[in-house]
């Protein structure tokens, strides 16, 4: 393409500017390991605190071990409001990120503490098996039946079936894509109302159609702080290294994305993956899929991890705003 239409969301935002050099750091630590143990481990302090945006209490926390279709159990956390433990509620059912390698179910801890509390519905996370120990598809397959045990056990979990939102950021959002798809073409959209997609990842990079959509962030944004285009092109060698053109790792290559849940996606203008979830975008309103896109200029991959910032709070608040729509 001889335009580059969002070349200029690169551009530092100059609220996060003076906390580069030490996230830098702070990255350049994580990425020191010798075992995948202690990287895993490494990304775990990224978590540590939150924004106060983020609530603290007004929420009760369980586990459960579920099984999976090859015998495997894997582990359910769920958020319900403190005020609803007994009702019905609606349920935004997420797929943490962490490039398919690293993170759990804390990694989408402040999303499902917000919108549980603020929006009073439970949210249920799955801690998928991960790579490079489980490739393609493991990730995906996991998230997909934990989908259907939870369906199946709506009622003694007090889920509204009719009432659900596929949910996840980085990875998780490219499963959680995924699935409404696999779910439109062999089961049933029913009760899904929406897709809540945080910085997505959308297609391989060895598969993406740069014939059809714009695909520079890899380039440009191959020095960015937090995660850059070599470390996701890292990630991908661990989950996928083969990169065929499967929806179930690339949700944009979808033959059609017509009648999917509307779509709340939110991009980082200095994140490699931005480019692919605007493309996402455009694809899913190029079939008359009701999208709403927020694009946070000049801002890196999981910039939410930066406390109390302004844009932190606009990005929380973006999701309690949107499932509140979709609730109504």
């Amino acid at each position: 393409m001889s335009t580059l239409k969002y070349a200029h969301l690169s551009e530092v935002n100059p609220d996060f500017a003076p906390l580069i050099p030490g996230v830098n750091e702070a990255f350049k630590k994580i990425w020191t390991y010798k075992t995948m143990d202690e990287f895993r481990g490494n990304w775990g302090g990224t978590r540590a605190s939150y924004s106060a945006c983020v609530p603290v209490d007004g929420f009760v926390i369980t586990h459960q071990m579920i099984p999976t279709r090859d015998g495997t159990e894997v582990e359910l956390r769920t958020w319900r409001p403190e005020s609803k433990i007994d009702e019905v509620l609606p349920l935004l059912f997420v797929c943490h990120g962490g490039g398919f390698v690293v993170g759990g179910h804390d990694s989408e801890n402040a999303m499902a503490r917000t919108v549980c509390v603020r929006n009073r519905m439970a949210a249920i996370s799955v801690d998928f098996r991960r790579a490079p120990e489980h490739k393609f598809p493991t990730a995906f397959n996991d998230c997909y039946d934990a989908y259907q045990w939870i369906m199946k056990n709506a009622v003694e979990l007090k889920i509204n079936p009719k009432k659900v939102i596929l949910g996840g950021s980085s990875a998780g959002a490219s499963i959680a894509a995924s699935i409404a798809i696999k779910l439109r073409e062999e089961e049933s959209l029913d009760g899904i109302i929406g897709q809540l997609l945080n910085i997505p990842v959308a297609c391989h990079p060895k598969q993406f159609p740069q014939d059809k959509y714009e695909l520079n962030s890899y380039v440009q944004n191959a020095e960015a702080p937090t995660i850059n285009g070599n470390m996701m092109r890292w990630f991908w060698d661990q989950y996928y290294p083969e990169g065929g053109p499967d929806v179930r790792a690339s949700p944009l290559l979808a033959l059609s994305h017509a009648a999917l849940p509307p779509a709340l996606i939110q991009v980082g203008g200095m994140d490699p993956l931005r480019d692919e979830g605007l493309a996402y975008a455009e694809a899913l309103k190029n079939d008359d899929v009701d999208t709403t896109v927020k694009i946070y200029p000049g801002l890196p991959h999981g910039f939410v991890l930066a406390k109390d910032m302004d844009f932190v709070t606009k990005y929380y608040q973006a999701q309690v705003d949107w499932v509140e729509q979709r609730l109504s």
